[in-house]
């Protein structure tokens, strides 16, 4: 057996590891590269849900909690300089979404023997969002940084083609390449799904948070009382009881039922006939690609990030401006009226670009290469 110092020696460090898409998308790649010989250290900035799992894989875990960036730079610092020290055959930081990023770098500033990998996994067009001067102060400055720092990295990976382009555009970048998440384990058989303006079956999956646009959704359903459906909410977060008051002012408790989070995501696509995304920015959502794979017809606002890259610029879905009930609630409408169906020719050939295996080996060759 071989011993973990003549490991090739992989740190992720990430702000939350939590119940997630992106967290999903790590969790997928460690035990991938745990299976090929990579030792693994996982630091997160606050707590780790997954942190039994990964150490029962063998894998270290450190969580740094703290809300002062001077102490998570020292802290990250130490750590990494005490794995360089312990001559591994290569020791590289894989850091993730942008203001880890930033801290990963500073970190590192001046340290030999480190490869720096620096992934988006959300979208770095969501700090140009804000809802207040506050946000807006501490956005501009993130922005700002990311900028200065991102061209000292080894190497960038992005999520869609479309935070790619985003990155190279304003950032001066040139080592970047586009990964698409593992978002399914397999590409799925040809589904029919049935859907009449008699009944539909709505679902919602993700985080219930603000810049998610689930309230876009519940706005958009007000607008069709007349017509039969139901919406179910997969999810949980802060913007649950908004949610919930929303409903009641608008009695809607008979066609929206929230379901909290399911980890079993074959019952939560099972009868579906349309699902919804009204995200204001987007990395590239998991549940979107598993939607399409579970041969469902997705609606998708136009937001920053890799939303339209999913449903192929239009060929498998239907999008609505970002924030617009109105539009949606025509989209909706199209949908219901016109019967449509997925062609499952063009989904079954587009579902193999995010596979577990495709994602995992793209990201195997880089870390053997770099």
């Amino acid at each position: 057996m071989v011993s973990k110092i003549n490991k090739k020696r992989i740190i992720f460090f990430l702000p939350n590891f939590i119940r997630g898409g992106a967290s999903e998308s790590i969790l997928k790649l460690v035990k991938f590269l745990v299976n090929h010989n990579f030792s693994i250290m996982i630091i997160s900035l606050n707590k780790n849900f997954y942190k039994r799992e990964l150490i029962k894989i063998g894998c270290d875990v450190f969580e740094i909690h703290s809300k002062r960036v001077s102490f998570a730079i020292f802290k990250l610092r130490k750590l990494i300089k005490s794995e360089i020290s312990k001559n591994h055959d290569k020791t590289i930081l894989i850091s993730n979404i942008h203001y880890a990023n930033i801290i990963s770098i500073i970190s590192c500033f001046n340290l030999d023997k480190i490869k720096i990998i620096l992934t988006e996994r959300s979208s770095i067009t969501e700090l140009k969002i804000f809802d207040n001067f506050f946000k807006y102060l501490k956005n501009r400055i993130i922005f700002f940084l990311a900028k200065y720092f991102y061209k000292f990295a080894d190497l960038i990976i992005t999520n869609s083609q479309f935070e790619k382009n985003f990155i190279k555009k304003n950032f001066n970048v040139k080592k970047i390449r586009c990964i698409y998440p593992p978002s399914i384990s397999h590409v799925k058989k040809s589904k029919q799904i049935k859907n009449s303006l008699n009944f539909v079956k709505i679902i919602y999956v993700g985080r219930l948070s603000k810049e998610k646009g689930v309230i876009t959704i519940l706005r958009a359903l007000t607008l069709l009382k007349k017509y039969k459906f139901i919406l179910k909410i997969y999810g949980d977060g802060s913007e649950k009881e908004n949610l919930q008051k929303f409903i009641n002012l608008n009695k809607l408790q008979k066609k929206v039922v929230f379901k909290g989070f399911v980890k079993n995501k074959d019952i939560v696509f099972k009868d579906a006939d349309l699902f919804i995304n009204a995200s204001w920015f987007e990395g590239l959502p998991n549940a979107l690609v598993q939607s399409i794979n579970n041969s469902i017809y997705p609606i998708v606002s136009r937001s920053p990030g890799g939303n339209f890259e999913v449903i192929k610029h239009g060929k498998l879905g239907l999008s609505f401006k970002s924030n617009d009930a109105n539009d949606l609630k025509n989209k909706i409408l199209f949908f219901l009226k016109n019967k449509i169906k997925l062609n499952q020719k063009l989904r079954i050939n587009h579902m193999n670009n995010f596979t577990e295996k495709k994602s995992n080996i793209n990201y195997l060759k880089i870390l053997n290469k770099i």
